[in-house]
């Protein structure tokens, strides 16, 4: 069972730092909910909102 805890630890690990970096590094973000993204959307995939702009913080 060893193998199977260290294997779900990493998996979580590397989860966890996708979703920081992705939400770290992204071009649009939704001024509703502040959900970050690589691409434009017309409406946020999170929330639902038509509030999809251009990150202004690089």
């Amino acid at each position: 069972m060893g193998i199977f805890n260290r294997l779900g630890r990493e998996v979580e690990e590397f989860k966890q730092s996708a979703k920081r970096a992705a939400e770290e590094g992204g071009d649009y973000r939704c001024e509703s909910c502040d959900a970050r993204f690589s691409t434009g959307f017309e409406e946020c995939p999170d929330c639902g909102a038509e509030a999809v702009v251009a990150a202004d913080d690089k």
